[in-house]
């Protein structure tokens, strides 16, 4: 992809597909550094995956998701929230496990969470699945959903369908070791096994020191030959220092509009869903990605992870 090309999207019936967690999110109702100090917690829908199949839906744009929820009231409730948000729920499943949850800080940087994982991970191959796929112009997953043994088989397998079906794939690579099993390196797993199979990832400055074990000003060194090893783009996401992408040797540099930050909950997902709907109207990728920073700071505004989002401008 060069940066001031325009993507390259086959005609399909869904814009983007998004494979992955399907969580309940417990937000501090107060700023606290630490869990241990919140006292009130405010539920709400997440996961990353379904907070881009959502905002992108609220843009007007047609969206799926693959993931699996427990046959209980909290999975009642993603499936009605995802109902009315106009989201494709054929590929949700509804597993005998209850529903993942993860508690998280209210928070201006980078917010602390703790989850509690069950459902999540117990994703199963079904036919349906790839059949979303066949619909699919953007092949969207994350990281949690390879981090544990049944959900990393099924996700691989749809990774390299999506592959052999020539679809834009997007990866966020939101590696975080303790999501793991023990004794699996998930980090080297990743680099060996996924990223010669994504187009663009998003990784934030966390996960370049999570993944590559790099930080500071051996990324751009890093990330400059990864992505011409791999023919991806890569976006480094540096918070109120904007971002930086890599492709083909060449780098650019977009700003953070953030003028407000409220709460970062969900602001990776919102860049997510302003650059995709970006490609989507078939901007280049440099515009794409000046949209996602706009989007992303009309998120930081608001409290949790989903908000009204406005449909990027066409320029």
């Amino acid at each position: 992809m060069n940066i001031n090309k325009k993507t390259f999207l086959n005609e399909a019936s869904l814009d983007v597909l998004t494979v992955g967690e399907l969580l309940i999110d417990f937000i501090s109702e107060d700023y606290v550094t630490e869990l241990k100090s919140a006292v009130h917690f405010q539920k709400t829908f997440g996961g990353s995956p379904g907070n881009i199949a959502v905002n992108l839906s609220g843009m007007g744009l047609k969206t799926a998701i693959i993931g699996s929820v427990g046959n209980d009231e909290f999975g009642e409730f993603i499936q009605e929230f995802l109902k009315t948000r106009n989201v494709n729920i054929e590929g949700l499943q509804k597993v005998e496990e209850a529903t993942s949850m993860i508690f998280v800080t209210k928070s201006l940087e980078s917010p602390h969470y703790f989850a509690v994982r069950n459902a999540d991970y117990c994703l199963k191959d079904k036919d349906t699945n790839y059949q979303l796929i066949d619909q699919c112009k953007i092949f969207h997953f994350t990281a949690w959903a390879l981090s544990m043994p049944q959900i990393r088989a099924v996700t691989m397998d749809l990774l390299q369908y999506a592959r052999f079906q020539k679809k834009l794939i997007t990866f966020d690579p939101n590696y975080r070791k303790n999501l793991w099993e023990i004794n699996h390196d998930g980090a080297k797993w990743i680099q060996e096994y996924v990223l010669p199979l994504v187009d663009i990832i998003k990784p934030s400055e966390d996960d370049a020191l999570n993944i590559w074990n790099i930080q500071g000003s051996m990324i751009e060194d890093v990330f400059m030959e990864l992505s011409e090893k791999n023919e991806m783009t890569i976006i480094l996401t540096k918070g109120a220092k904007g971002l930086t992408a890599y492709h083909s040797g060449k780098r650019i540099n977009v700003p953070s509009y953030a003028k407000t930050v409220i709460d970062t909950t969900g602001a990776g997902d919102a860049f997510w869903a302003g650059f995709m709907a970006s490609l989507l109207m078939k901007n280049d990728l440099h515009k794409a990605l000046d949209h996602g920073s706009q989007i992303a700071a009309h998120k930081l505004e608001h409290v949790g992870a989903i908000t009204d989002l406005p449909l990027p401008k066409e320029c």
